[in-house]
């Protein structure tokens, strides 16, 4: 498994600028609610940025619906967010004709460029996938034309088990650490008296 996600990494890597903070941006619903992306941390995410429009975006929309089913209980949560032009507009019967199982809202051009961290003039493919571990960071992140994205639902399946299981690890090592008892501190030798 860490074969699999080191080849990943090197995959995004000339991609985008990973691993990296995910920008603290609100991500707006049609109801004019925000999605805060940090009241998920502690979570391993999965941010889907995509077009309404799009029938790749509804498939992998769809691939996602069944990932959140089989791996929320494990610590994992899907956020979506529309990124098209009129996004604001479109996502509202999106959500009302594909009833998508986790939070869909929208972002401008401007801020969807930013959580992105896109290089200027760049026009990427979507669906876009960023994979964000528990800490808040964006581990992968993948273009709709990125090779990653044929391997479909096994792909995303593979990587987001992987992040679970390496934030399971983490927790269970730090929890051993901090119940593990404090080595008892040796008292100071007396000097031997003087002749």
């Amino acid at each position: 498994m860490r074969r699999l996600i080191a080849f990943l990494f090197l995959l995004t890597a000339t991609y985008a600028a990973v691993p990296r903070t995910i920008a603290n941006i609100p991500i707006q619903t049609p109801d004019r609610k925000n999605i805060n992306l940090r009241e998920y941390r502690g979570k391993v995410m999965i941010l889907i940025l995509f077009s309404t429009t799009c029938a790749d975006c509804l498939q992998t929309v769809e691939m996602l619906n069944h990932v959140q089913a089989d791996f929320g209980k494990r610590g994992f949560q899907v956020v979506g967010a529309a990124i098209e032009n009129n996004s604001a507009y479109n996502v509202g019967p999106f959500n009302n004709r594909y009833r998508p199982s986790f939070p869909v809202g929208f972002l401008n051009q401007p801020e969807a460029v930013k959580m992105m961290d896109m290089p200027a003039g760049m026009r990427p493919f979507v669906p876009i996938l960023m994979f964000i571990d528990g800490k808040g960071t964006v581990r992968f992140q993948y273009y709709g034309n990125d090779a990653f994205m044929k391997q479909g639902e096994k792909g995303i399946r593979a990587v987001a088990d992987g992040l679970i299981r390496q934030a399971a690890e983490n927790a269970a090592k730090a929890a051993a650490e901090k119940s593990a008892p404090a080595a008892p501190k040796a008292e100071p030798t007396p000097a031997p008296p003087g002749p």
